[in-house]
């Protein structure tokens, strides 16, 4: 029998409870739309009056972080402790004395531990994050994340002074420190790990949710703090209707005395931002050009912040229970119907040109610009609408001038867009960017790709698409704002990423084979039928191995050729 022993044991459960951690950032990271792969670690510290055990252990063991990463750092934590500033600290109750060793012991191991990882994390191009340490049997185990760098530079954070002190604030940085605090709580249940699944850490929705509010609570305006739950009072304003109508207008955040700030009126009595039906009609008079201006707990007048001094932190109501953040011109983060998500394009530059091309066989460089152009100015509007760019589009607007508006060619426009989109029915364009018609009614037979979950405007560009005997594609902007691009091809995978996973996981034992089993489950799409049976094949021998009672083993549905794929999505 083959026995997975741990050498740097701290307690039975270690690599169960991380695989758990990594997971819920996983999720969490997927959710808010974040496209990474965070990894979890834990670090155990022995305490010293003990001398049993392995003075400082890491799970999981033998991995890319070498234990000779931590030597001397029991030595530097002891002479750290007696230097520590709270020790110049004086409490004037017994029970905060009587904790403060613990307390400074706890703070000094974060601090030594995140120092090693960040220096060797950021070799790798990753950063660092360490929980508060939780004794579990003999150690301080410290919970780390490691996220890539480059998150940090596609959703940049602002700088916050808290406790006289500069700190990073973001929706990344809120749900991260959200998620080592749901790790630490899990420390706290007995033998943590042992049960997945038991509660012990809240769902990703949850964290996600925790992680929002408790970014809204961010000092927007300079020294001061909301003594409200702002998540909350602005979700509950956005879900508010005034006189049967969604609400649409800006908020911004300022103080009353903010020397930057102009006032169309201000109220001799201000609305509370809890009270969503006032502050929902009063929403009623905003405009980008004259916001409503809040304090936080109080809508105080409209009017006008400068961005003399820095830009100003405001909200964006957008329709039914949408709303965005932001400072200035850069959003923060997006509210949809309750759920928190970073801001992001709808595809991605690369992935879109990628589109169009293999859609578009010999579309150029010119005509992808313009429709990229195109898909903006679709997002920009606050309505739904829908545009088909078909390579039969003139032929196609005289099919279908019974049920729609055939025009003289012309090229699409901002003009065009904005005022065509004002009437039902859909854009028709050809692939070089030229109106064929307006207002058109798709039609098409039923299509597989059609959902129940979608209202008629998706439906009728899927059926349209699919329909087609020639390339077509569709912009389609939903009523909830859900921008789709039909179709929207998988993206090219290399073809030696591939090659590389079923390689290794066709000489892997249960014991090294999970990273290439969790690479291929994610990418099941791409293997073609002879992958699938050397995968299905390194399956079968890995599960049949006998394995140590207790063992979590989990069982992979096996893998078929998938009846779209083709070897146009992959690339060398």
């Amino acid at each position: 029998m083959t026995r997975d022993t741990i050498n740097l044991f701290m307690w039975g459960y270690q690599s169960h409870f991380r695989f758990s951690l990594e997971y819920l950032a996983k999720r969490v990271f997927e959710l808010i739309g974040a496209d990474i792969e965070p990894r979890a670690l834990l670090v155990g510290l022995r305490r010293t009056e003990l001398s049993t055990g392995h003075t400082v252990c890491i799970e999981p063991e033998g991995g890319e972080w070498p234990l000779a990463l931590f030597d001397g750092i029991t030595d530097e934590v002891d002479e750290a402790i007696t230097r520590h500033p709270m020790q110049r600290v004086y409490y004037g109750d017994e029970i905060s004395m009587r904790e403060k060793p613990d307390n400074i012991r706890r703070l000094t191991i974060v601090e030594q531990v995140q120092r090693r990882l960040d220096v060797e994390g950021r070799k790798q191009g990753r950063r660092t994050f360490c929980g508060m340490p939780y004794r579990v049997g003999d150690y301080d185990v410290v919970c780390a994340l490691q996220v890539p760098e480059h998150l940090f530079r596609q959703y940049p954070s602002f700088e916050v002074i808290l406790n006289h002190e500069p700190k990073e604030a973001s929706l990344v940085h809120s749900c991260i420190r959200q998620i080592l605090e749901e790790a630490r709580h899990g420390l706290m249940r007995p033998d943590p790990g042992r049960q997945i699944g038991d509660d012990a850490m809240r769902s990703a929705p949850e964290v996600i949710r925790r992680a929002a509010a408790s970014f809204m609570r961010t000092p927007f305006i300079e020294g001061r703090f909301a003594k409200c739950d702002m998540f909350d009072a602005i979700n509950a304003v956005s879900q508010t209707k005034y006189e049967g109508e969604a609400g649409a207008g800006r908020l911004v955040l300022a103080a009353a005395d903010d020397p930057n700030l102009s006032f169309v009126l201000k109220f001799e009595r201000p609305a509370a931002l809890t009270q969503s039906r006032w502050a929902r009609k009063l929403l009623q008079m905003a405009t980008s050009e004259a916001a409503l201006i809040t304090d936080y707990n109080s809508i105080i007048g409209l009017g006008d912040l400068s961005d003399v001094s820095a830009p100003p932190f405001s909200v964006d109501f957008l329709g039914h229970d949408q709303w965005d953040l932001r400072r200035g011109e850069q959003v923060l983060m997006r509210c949809r119907f309750g759920e928190a998500r970073l801001p992001q394009e709808t595809i991605g530059k690369e992935r879109f040109i990628d589109n169009m091309r293999r859609v578009f066989d010999s579309i150029d460089d010119a005509a992808i610009g313009r429709f990229r152009t195109v898909l903006d100015i679709l997002a920009q509007l606050r309505r739904g609408c829908s545009l088909v760019i078909a390579s039969d589009a003139a032929g196609e607007a005289k099919r279908l001038e019974r049920q729609g508006t055939v025009i003289s060619p012309t090229p699409l426009s901002r003009a065009l867009i904005e005022r065509a989109t004002l009437i039902d029915g859909t854009i028709l364009a050809d692939k070089n960017g030229v109106c064929h018609a307006i207002g058109v009614i798709l039609d098409g037979p039923a299509s597989v790709e059609s959902t129940p979950s979608r209202g008629s405007r998706y439906n009728s560009a899927v059926r349209y698409v699919a329909a087609g005997s020639v390339p077509r594609m569709a912009f389609v902007i939903s009523e909830d704002r859900t921008l789709d691009v039909v179709p929207l091809l998988r993206p090219s995978l290399a073809r030696n990423k591939i090659e590389q996973a079923v390689a290794g996981i066709a000489s892997a034992t249960n014991p090294t084979y999970y990273k290439f089993r969790a690479f291929l489950d994610d990418h099941r799409f791409y293997l073609n039928e002879e992958q699938c049976l050397t995968v299905n094949d390194a399956l079968d021998r890995i599960e049949a191995e006998p394995t140590e009672m207790g063992k979590i083993t989990i069982i992979t549905a096996r893998f078929k050729p998938h009846p779209a794929f083709n070897e146009s999505y992959l690339k060398d």
